[in-house]
């Protein structure tokens, strides 16, 4: 009797592999194992009884994974085994059997910090020397007792050297030592869950909800949280849960409380739960348990985007960091396209790219098998001063006067802030444009701080819908001062500075959901691609979401949105220019 496993997965670092064949070599079971560009197979042969033995067992083991879409089983006559089992060695955190034997204390690794397996953990460059296994206990019994009493501790974790405080007030990251602390102080639903949950441990930015105002008496609308993502602090948690519910972590120097050698500078994920009815979890940014990641062989070719680099060879190719800093030979908006193509093999379908970057150029991209690749349009403007600004908005029509003038009178503080900006920047095209509208607002006298104050106020805002903002075309080029003038106009209306952002923010994705209806009702597409480090937050989720309720879309697989993904569309350019 033979039970294939179906799983669609879009990684192939090896986490379920290497859990499926350790089960079944605790059962002394056979295991195939197979996949194709969505699902991996595994196929167990046994009797009955064995099959359903497997089956408990693995659903033990299994952890939830934010690229694993679903799981079927079903009877088959064939067994298959053509996988390649040569897996990337990555840092993750603890896996279901490692968390359950720390906690046992009947196991020899009864609170072990440095424990971990063939499927998850750190390698680290130290053992902590103890008489028994009772002392790794009292040690985290120690910190807690301090945690508690001080409010905070200074400790090395398994991804960095951290402040650990009861005051949440100024700190970047939130610690909830279990899901139900996550439901009690923060606005999450079941997408949230599964992504904190999961084995990547990803941070997701949460809105606060009343209790965690009214208990903790701060007014801070949202902060990046996680679970417990290493033991170290799954085992402080385990500690504290009675007393203590969220901590914050703060980037410190010190470790007087609790240090060791590690050698590990992967950075943690962050990732968005889009409003889709399938709640798709995407990683804006982040590449722990990710790099090295695997692809197919192209060729012996190299390519770069900063960091990272993909390598053609031995029959693969491997994505991974890069201790150098190198600029790919191809334009980052083509390489990020192309990278996302060749991962889902899109190169013969219809394809609009959605191609963003801060400081780079943002492009939308038509690729066919028909017409080769078109630059559909552009974004590209530049002002030298605010002056320039309004002297071009006067001059567009009546009301484009009347709204300089108005703005003049009733918000002189935001108008002389605009006058005395400086718009010296790296940001282009709509990140150019955002630090625009986030001066006229008053955010900032500067772009860079101007554009990152707009998202924040976005990301946090208490809302689903916000004002709408005017994104207009003029010819194959975004015109930037209609949006500069509908924020204006709503500043002068008195809408509060979250729910204009979000409206900044919104209104983008609908306009480029638009610019696909509208092809798309020409030239039937196969879907949209979307890449680059633009797309974050509340922008990922609309533009996903939006496209997402009629369309297919494809976003890096099983990588952040931009950086690693560019490395390897250069590689794959620079694979296709040397065969012309």
């Amino acid at each position: 009797m033979i039970l294939k496993f179906i799983f669609e997965l879009e990684t192939n670092n090896g986490v379920v592999e290497k859990i499926l064949i350790r089960v079944a070599k605790s059962l002394n079971l056979n295991v195939g194992l197979s996949r194709d560009i969505k699902n991996l197979y595994a196929f167990i042969e046994g009797n009955e009884e064995e099959l359903d033995n497997y089956s408990r067992e693995l659903a033990k083991q299994l952890p939830l994974s934010i690229f694993l879409k679903s799981l079927n089983a079903e009877v088959v006559d064939e067994f298959k085994d053509d996988l390649d089992r040569t897996f990337p060695k990555i840092n993750l955190p603890p896996c279901p059997k490692c968390l359950n034997e720390v906690k046992n204390p009947e196991n020899e690794n009864y609170y072990n910090p440095f424990h971990y397996c063939e499927v998850c953990g750190y390698n680290t460059n130290e053992k902590l020397k103890v008489k028994s296994k009772n002392d790794f206990k009292r040690l985290f019994e120690n910190l807690a007792n301090k945690l508690k009493k001080e409010g905070r501790v200074y400790i090395q974790t398994m991804n960095g050297t951290y402040e650990v405080t009861k005051n949440l007030e100024n700190v970047k990251q939130i610690v909830a030592v279990d899901l139900a602390a996550v439901a009690t102080y923060f606005m999450s639903f079941e997408g949230e869950a599964k992504a904190l949950a999961s084995i990547e441990k990803p941070l997701i930015n949460l809105k606060t909800n009343l209790n965690f105002k009214k208990e903790f008496g701060i007014s801070i609308p949202s902060y990046l949280v996680k679970l417990p993502d290493c033991m170290v602090l799954e085992l402080l948690c385990e500690e504290i849960k009675n007393d203590i519910k969220l901590i914050g972590l703060k980037k410190s120097k010190k470790n007087d409380d609790f240090s060791f050698e590690i050698e590990n500078s992967d950075e943690i994920l962050k990732a968005v739960v889009t409003d889709t009815d399938d709640k798709d979890i995407l990683i804006e940014n982040g590449d722990r348990g990710l790099l090295p990641k695997f692809e197919e062989y192209i060729g012996e070719y190299v390519g770069f985007n900063g960091y990272f680099k993909a390598v053609s060879k031995d029959n693969k190719t491997t994505i991974l960091k890069s201790d150098k800093y190198n600029e790919g030979k191809s334009k980052k908006v083509f390489a990020g396209f192309f990278g996302v193509v060749n991962q889902w093999k899109l190169h013969e379908k219809n394809i609009m790219g959605f191609c963003f970057y801060k400081e780079d150029e943002n492009k939308i991209l038509i690729n066919s098998p028909k017409f080769g690749l078109i630059e559909y349009i552009d974004f590209k403007f530049k002002y030298k001063s605010f002056e320039e600004i309004f002297a071009e908005i006067k001059a567009m029509n009546e009301t484009g006067a009347k709204l300089i003038d108005n703005f003049y009178k009733k918000e002189p503080q935001c108008f002389e802030n605009a006058i005395n900006s400086n718009l010296t920047t790296k940001k282009y095209g709509i990140s150019y444009l955002w630090g625009l509208i986030g001066i006229i607002l008053g955010f900032s006298d500067n772009i860079d701080e101007a554009y990152t104050r707009l998202l924040d106020y976005a990301n946090s805002a208490m809302t689903k819908k916000g004002p709408r903002i005017d994104y207009k075309m003029d010819k194959n080029n975004l015109n930037p001062l209609w949006a500069i003038r509908t924020a204006m106009s709503f500043k002068l209306a008195g809408v509060d500075n979250y729910l204009l952002s979000f409206g900044v923010i919104e209104s983008f994705s609908e306009f480029l959901s638009n610019v696909y209806e509208q092809f798309n009702k020409e030239t039937e597409l196969d879907g949209a691609v979307i890449v680059g480090d633009l797309f974050e937050g509340e922008l990922l989720n609309k533009i996903y979401t939006y496209i997402k309720k009629n369309y297919s879309v494809f976003t890096p697989k099983a990588l952040p949105i931009s950086g690693a993904i560019e490395s390897y569309g250069d590689l794959i350019i620079n694979s296709k220019n040397a065969s012309i």
